[in-house]
């Protein structure tokens, strides 16, 4: 009988220890699990590295109300993956804000960030986040910007410092901080809610929304740029990025011009012919499309869209995610893709 009890306890004892050790390795699983995981926000703040990252900053997440979230992470692109799962990588939390400029140092090395007079800089080195510099500028905050990866100028449509109030192309030197304005007069009337991108092989700035198609050099200033297919433009919320080395260009997304819907009109612009083509969408998956306000990168011929907002309704009223957080799009065979192919 004693034997009896000793035995059971030795095997009820063993069973606790088993339980224990299942729940703990469950529970470094679970941790490991949700290591990166992120939740779905749009008017992110986001900028991309070819080949490397879309590095993706706070947002607003679904909810009544501006409900920020504060989540700092690079959907890797030097691996291949799934689009239901892409590979993430977290950073440690930046500033908090949303549709910020930003952009990636021509060494690769440091991740900027613009809010307001305040200049944030990842360095991927240290893995950590700092205040590089003050800005003598104000109204960054709601634009966004490009930057030129040869020589880490960015550039900010209807930026200004502080010296100067009239809206203007804002030139900041992501080394130092220092800025400097091109007050020649231009046409544009948006002063937010536009998309930009630099196009490295015009070496040049490109800007879309309802004001129309431009073309941007510090040099030259604005000119009229390529239109030619493009039969209709976003009020506001779409994503604008160089793809092929710059050869191509994409811009997804977006409110409707009326503002009544979402859209998931896809239009590539090929350099060589000047024109752009619409990409038709099954309607049978334009509500897993349909989006404004995403983040959105670029790596060889692909395109990569993550988060933004399915709600056609004004900024502070409910938005709901898509279902589908990323797609991918390859411009070179002109069709969407289940799968983000990492280049060899």
């Amino acid at each position: 009988m004693t034997q009896s009890v000793s035995n059971t306890k030795g095997v009820l004892h063993a069973l606790s220890k088993a339980i224990v050790f299942l729940l703990g390795a469950s529970f470094i699983l679970s941790v490991q699990a949700q290591s990166n995981t992120v939740e779905c926000t749009y008017r992110s703040t986001y900028t991309t590295h070819e080949g490397r990252g879309l590095y993706i900053q706070a947002g607003l997440k679904a909810g009544p109300g501006f409900v920020h979230i504060l989540q700092t992470f690079m959907i890797d692109l030097s691996k291949s993956w799934n689009t239901n799962n892409p590979s993430i990588e977290k950073f440690p939390d930046g500033p908090t804000h949303y549709s910020d400029p930003s952009g990636i140092s021509s060494d690769g090395k440091s991740w900027y960030t613009l809010i307001g007079d305040r200049g944030s800089i990842y360095n991927a080195s240290t893995n950590r986040w700092s205040d590089k510099f003050w800005l003598d500028v104000k109204g960054t905050v709601n634009l966004v910007g490009a930057t030129d990866p040869t020589n880490d100028m960015m550039y900010i449509p209807f930026g200004y410092p502080n010296a100067n109030r009239k809206r203007s192309m804002l030139r900041v030197n992501l080394k130092n901080g220092d800025t400097e304005s091109d007050n020649r007069s231009f046409s544009l009337s948006q002063q937010d809610h536009y998309s930009t991108a630099w196009n490295p092989l015009r070496k040049s700035l490109i800007y879309i929304s309802i004001s129309g198609v431009y073309e941007y050099t510090w040099e030259k200033g604005w000119a009229s740029f390529f239109n030619k297919g493009l039969d209709s433009i976003a009020q506001y919320g779409a994503c604008l990025v160089s793809v092929s080395g710059g050869r191509k260009m994409a811009l997804f997304g977006g409110l409707t011009k009326d503002s009544k819907d979402t859209t998931a009109d896809l239009y590539i612009l090929d350099l060589t012919k000047k024109s752009w083509t619409k990409v038709p969408v099954d309607p049978k998956q334009k509500s897993l499309y349909s989006r404004k306000d995403a983040a959105c990168g670029s790596s060889g011929d692909q395109v990569i869209i993550w988060g933004g907002s399915s709600s056609s309704g004004n900024f502070g009223v409910e938005n709901v995610c898509p279902k589908q957080r990323t797609l991918v799009f390859n411009v070179k065979t002109m069709k969407w893709s289940d799968r983000y192919v990492a280049s060899k």
